[in-house]
């Protein structure tokens, strides 16, 4: 089953019909994420945190989309893409990999000894597979960077940006520095509302 759970909640939301922003100032983020979640047959749940953050509440023009490995990703990215033909707005798919920093330091896990190189090789594939799944959505953007943790990364870009959308927090060595302790941080120190979505069912990106 799926379903939307928004914070400072908005069932009595005003909404003029069916159309997302079909007015002026009305407010567009609580039920173009509802909607999104209602839709998306991979995800079993999409949550609004934050949304009390935004600032233009009528408006979404942009969205950084959280892409990694775990097993929410392909869902996150089905409802990002839902949320932007609702709005209009552009996807911003965002992959993290650590530092060099962050791999002498401790702060991500190795996995078999990887470096930088192949850190990013990785995630290249793994937003090649996130623009594939978007099919033939257009208005994407995609981009890898470097840091020491993935949370400061997409918490530091936030602000730029209408909505962010991460997958439910996960578990495994490379999930750990993407999604591990990311979410709960991007949730409360993103400067924009943040949507967390959970699969129905695994849905890792095929880079195969």
């Amino acid at each position: 089953m799926h379903g939307s759970d928004a914070d400072e909640a908005s069932a009595e939301s005003p909404v003029a019909d069916d159309r997302i922003g079909n007015r002026i100032g009305e407010p567009v983020v609580e039920p173009a994420v509802r909607e999104a979640a209602e839709s998306t047959e991979t995800a079993a749940h999409a949550r609004l945190k934050g949304v009390d953050r935004a600032t233009r509440p009528d408006r979404v023009s942009s969205i950084l989309v959280a892409v990694g490995a775990g097993p929410h990703t392909g869902a996150t990215v089905d409802v990002a893409r839902e949320i932007a033909d609702a709005t209009g707005s552009w996807l911003e798919l965002f992959h993290v990999v650590p530092s060099d920093e962050a791999l002498v330091d401790g702060d991500a896990t190795a996995v078999d000894d990887a470096d930088s190189d192949e850190y990013a090789a990785a995630g290249d594939r793994l937003l090649s597979a996130a623009r594939d799944r978007l099919g033939g959505f257009d208005r994407v953007d995609r981009w890898l960077v470097e840091d020491r943790t993935a949370a400061g990364a997409i918490v530091e870009q936030s602000p730029y940006y209408d909505l962010v959308v991460v997958g439910a927090p996960t578990t495994g060595t490379v999930g750990r520095f993407v999604f591990g302790s990311t979410t709960d941080t991007v949730i409360d120190d993103a400067e924009v509302p943040v949507v967390v979505v959970e699969a129905d069912g695994a849905t890792a990106l095929d880079v195969a």
